[in-house]
């Protein structure tokens, strides 16, 4: 299977070529928890996290949100 550079977190990673925005939930390794999803700075909205394919050299962070009291 063909992969693609990004950056994950602030760290280089492969992943399958023509993943999606919704991929990376399970691919930075954090299941169904609630995340927000950064693209190249930009907060992807949950709806459109399935049309928008990732590209080579992309920046991705994965915020998990914790509660705490």
């Amino acid at each position: 299977m063909a992969t693609i550079p990004i950056i994950l977190n602030g760290e280089r990673s492969e992943i399958p070529s023509g993943s999606s925005a919704a991929d990376i939930p399970l691919l930075a390794g954090v299941g169904n928890q609630p995340v927000a999803i950064v693209v190249n700075g930009v907060v992807v909205h949950p709806l459109d996290r399935s049309s928008l394919i990732l590209s080579e050299h992309d920046e991705v962070e994965v915020l998990v949100f914790a509660g705490g009291g």
